[in-house]
């Protein structure tokens, strides 16, 4: 019986040594790691302030790809939150929500992983020569817990594996997105309405004086159309760019009209009636030459593809300015990217 008590009395003291021992350890844990990305700043951030496009580079979506996943919020900055539920073993459940968006230097996370606890993770941002440099970190506090604290000692070896994974997916990611910087482009999400438009199908090649020469001669055949049928233009003229490569440019060259024709259109004409794109767009106003709008444009594309969105039609342009009677530096568009 002695020998059973003194046995008893040396566990206790075990346990009362190693909890004192936990309750010296660190409170505190963090983790990072970091990795350089040839892209601009604006696209890295644009991926990484939402979650649209986080399971195209997450280093667990492959772990669990039978986890179902659940989006609230906006879907950009602060208030944008994914839940996700699958294997406990590999994903397990929890939920992660922008709490802080620091254009373009960090973003900032609330990670909370039900009985698994809570933590928050940060993305920091630097420019590095032409690209930019990437830190992926978590802080998580272990309480007064000791055995938790015991438990933080391995947090670098476990986590830092799966956030090396994730950092060099989201290189691979970014780095075949479009290179365009679009940091100082003004982008709108908008909606649009149809609108009923004459227009005609033409062609050119892709120099300057090829397209001019093009849409003035498109136009004139719809202003002749409109005046012979009695249509008033309700609207600036647009181009519906249905094909831009290297054997040329097609587009439809369409005026907005107040209504359809009354007499039904002859075959023989080229000048059609139809009704235009009607839903979400990504807008962006072009001011200066035309022959600028292909870098407007290239901006543009890069934007959409970092937010993750889908192209859901061709493109068009809005002339808000007439070229006859506006100098060159004031010429205004509007370019409009159909959208989901």
């Amino acid at each position: 019986m002695g020998m059973v008590k003194k046995v008893v009395l040396v566990l206790v003291g075990v346990v009362v040594l190693l909890a004192i021992v936990g309750l010296a350890l660190p409170r505190q844990v963090h983790v990072e790691r970091s990795t350089v990305i040839e892209a601009p700043r604006a696209t890295v951030f644009a991926v990484l302030n939402g979650f649209r496009l986080f399971n195209r580079w997450s280093p667990w979506a492959e772990a669990d790809p039978d986890a179902r996943y659940t989006y609230e919020g906006p879907a950009f900055g602060v208030g944008a939150k994914m839940a996700w539920s699958g294997d406990p073993k590999t994903a397990g459940s929890g939920s992660q929500e922008i709490i802080e968006s620091r254009h373009p230097d960090a973003i900032r996370t609330s990670l909370d992983f039900g009985d698994q606890g809570k933590a928050f993770a940060a993305f920091t941002l630097v420019p590095e020569g032409d690209g930019t440099k990437v830190t992926w970190g978590l802080d998580s506090d272990l309480g007064m817990n000791p055995v938790g604290r015991y438990f933080g000692l391995m947090f670098d070896r476990m986590i830092g594996p799966d956030y090396e994974k994730g950092l060099a997916r989201l290189k691979t990611f970014v780095e075949g997105l479009p290179k365009a910087d679009f940091a100082d482009l003004d982008v709108e999400e908008v909606e649009t309405t149809p609108a009923t438009v004459a227009f005609v199908e033409a062609t050119s090649g892709k120099d300057e004086q090829s397209i001019a020469t093009a849409i003035g001669g498109a136009y004139a055949e719809v202003g002749r159309f409109l005046a012979t049928n009695r249509l008033k233009q309700s609207a600036p003229p647009i181009t519906i760019n249905t094909k831009w490569d290297d054997t040329g440019y097609l587009f439809d060259a369409a005026i907005p009209v107040d209504r359809t024709p009354e007499k039904e259109i002859s075959p023989a004409s080229r000048v059609r009636i139809k009704t235009t794109y009607a839903g979400k767009a990504l807008k962006v106003v072009h001011r200066g030459a035309y022959r600028e709008m292909a870098s407007t444009y290239d901006r543009l594309m890069a934007y959409a593809a970092a937010h993750g969105y889908d192209h859901n039609g061709a493109p068009w342009d809005e002339y808000v300015s007439d070229p006859g009677n506006t100098p060159e530096p004031d010429l205004v568009t509007n370019i409009y990217l159909p959208v989901r």
